[in-house]
Formats: C-alpha cells, structure tokens, sequence
C-alpha cells in the first residue's frame, strides 16, 4: 500500500466533538481532539455575513504558475442575494468551471450585471462584491477569503494509483454537502472506492461545479471546497481502493481479528470480490445524494446481503454510525476494512466464524 502525506503547514484547527458511543460502561468519544483536519481557522470569519465591498473593481488573483482555464465569455445578471445562491444559477447558465469555500455561501451579494465580458473577470467580480480573492488552476477557478491561501499548495497529482491517474471527473456539489456524500457520488460516478475516515467525512464543502478533469483535480477541489488543509490528512491509496484519514487517526489499517485460525475455505471468502453501498442500495447520480450516517445494527442487514453472507455485532457495538458509502469490486476483507476504519478508533475489528462474520471488540 502507497501511503501520502500532503505537504504539511503549522495551522491551528477548530477542536470539535466528533461523535461518541456507549460501550458497557465505557464511553468512546473523539470529542474535544483539537482537529489537524478539515477545517481552517475561522478567524477571517469565513462563516460570517460581511458588508460587501462598494464598487466594482475586480478582486486579485493569487499569484499562481499555471495558465487559468479558457470559458466562454458571459453574460449574467442577478438580484442581491446569497454568493451561494449566485454561484449555483451561474454554474446552470454559464457552466465553466467555480469552486466557493465553504462558509462563504451566506455572504450577501449585491445585484449584478455582466455584459460578454470575459469569464476571470466575472469571477473577480464575484470574489471582489463578498471581499474576497480568486485562485486558478488550469481546470477551475476558486473563490476564498485573503488568508485561506494555504489551500492551493493541495497536491495530489501523481499520488494516486495509476488507474486513477487517466480518470477524468465531473463535480456538482451544493453548499453544505457533508464529503462521505461527495466522496460516495464521486465513487460511483468514476467507478473507484473512495473512503474517509469521519473525521474528514463529516466537513462540509462549499457551492461548486467541475467540468470534466482529472480525477485527482477534482479530489483536491472538493478538498479545498472543504477547507481541509494541506497537512492535515493523509491519503492512502492502493489499486483497490483510495482511504483519506486524519493525521491523528493512527488506527490498525488491518481489522481480522483470527487470521491465525482461518481455514482455507474462509481465506478464500476474504478473497471474493464484493460492492457495497451503504446504508442501502440505490443510484447515485454527478450531483451528491443527501443520505446520512446510520447505526451499525441497521447497516447489518444490507451489508449481509451485498457480502453475501450473514454480518453480525456484538450488542454493544450497535449504535457505532457508518457513514454512507460507495465501495465497488474489492475484496470482502477490504470491504471490512474500510467500513470500520471510518470509525477512528482501535477497540473492535472482525472474526470470520462459521457461516457468518461477527464484528466485536479486540
């Protein structure tokens, strides 16, 4: 397994609780953990309703060494209202390519009226009405607040597995949409099995439209839309399956807990290929679903039927949530694997026993 590390900056994170789960009498919690992950510090206020700046002089560019993206020219028009409400329309008329931080999709924008001017431009405008600045890559421009700079230095080309290197992707996400929904619809829409543990699945991203690009550009926009910073997540990645993990989430990447006693028939039930989608089966299409994490003791039923054969837990592990998922063609161990590494804790993993798989505590 290839294992990659994004280039790391000291930035302080928000600590936040996580989730916690009951355990005979113990309780398991990932509270108070001040995160490396997902979101940056929101002393720029990037969450806040701010006065937009008076006039319409466009807003900087940050200075980057790659060429911005050619798009039509447009011509726009919109009332005052919401950046996120803006960009949303914008994406539907004009399309291109536009990613807003997340946070931002609240500030209000005053009224605006372009005439065939040239698509930079209009972005600068955007960016310049909320008070912000504009980064571009060679696939999209980015609007974010002066101070989130540290988001363009997300690199993840060339770190994937090469199969995931030829990919391309198309994104459409709305404000607000939490990353193991836009990890599952990326999953599904590309064919690959991309999972996150929940320190980095529950973060947010901001309103954003991606034409077709390569599967790593559209990875690293969803990342910056979510103001992860770089340094804060790791991205394992093998030809099986691609999993981002916070940096403190340090936890077994292997969950059998009886290799020593397998049979062989029971190796070879590791071994068979599988597809899950959890919490339950069902399309997903470019744009994110909106389904939510759900109980283990839930999970169990369909996550039988998809392995095709009976999944069961130990009674006090029933409220652990698994995050909806997309995992297609790995093995049944993998499969397993990945489901409970969402959870970053060590203290269970699974046994194969006869005629059926039984999760537990170590």
């Amino acid at each position: 397994m290839k294992t990659i590390c994004t280039k790391l900056h000291a930035i302080t994170a928000l600590g936040r609780v996580c989730a916690s789960v009951h355990m005979k009498g113990r309780r398991f919690s990932c509270r108070a953990i001040i995160l490396l992950v997902a979101v940056l510090a929101l002393y720029h206020g990037g969450c806040a309703t701010t006065p937009p700046r008076k006039g319409d002089k466009p807003a900087a560019a940050l200075p980057s060494t790659t060429e911005a993206p050619s798009f039509d020219r447009v011509r726009f028009e919109h009332d005052t209202s919401p950046i996120g409400d803006v960009v949303r329309l914008f994406g539907r008329e004009i399309g291109g390519g536009l990613v807003l931080m997340s946070g931002l999709e609240e500030r209000s924008m005053p009224a605006i009226s372009m005439r065939d001017i040239p698509y930079q431009e209009a972005v600068a405008r955007f960016a310049a009405s909320i008070d912000c600045v504009y980064l571009h890559t060679p696939y999209y421009f980015m609007i974010l607040p002066s101070g989130y700079e540290v988001l363009q230095d997300i690199d993840l080309s060339g770190d994937l597995p090469e199969a995931h290197r030829v990919m391309a992707a198309s994104v459409t996400l709305g404000a607000k949409t939490e990353l193991y929904n836009a990890f599952a619809a990326l999953s599904k829409s590309a064919g690959v099995t991309l999972v996150a543990d929940n320190f980095i699945a529950e973060t947010r991203t901001g309103e954003m439209f991606l034409p077709d690009a390569p599967f790593h550009v559209a990875l690293e926009a969803i990342m910056q839309s979510a103001r992860i910073a770089p340094g804060t997540f790791v991205v394992e990645s093998t030809p099986e399956y691609i999993f981002i993990r916070a940096v403190q989430n340090t936890g077994p990447t292997e969950r059998l807990l009886n290799e020593a006693s397998l049979t062989s028939e029971q190796r070879a039930l590791l071994s068979r290929t599988v597809s899950v989608v959890l919490p339950e089966e069902q399309a997903v299409s470019h744009a994110a679903f909106t389904a939510q994490p759900a109980s283990l003791h839930n999970m169990l039923l369909p996550l039988s039927n998809q392995l095709g054969i009976e999944v069961v837990a130990q009674r006090r592990l029933a409220d652990i949530p698994i995050n909806p998922c997309v995992i297609q063609d790995v093995r049944l161990e993998t499969a397993l694997n990945l489901l409970l590494r969402q959870w970053p804790l060590p203290d269970f993993g699974f046994e194969i026993q006869e005629n059926r798989i039984l999760i537990r505590e170590r």
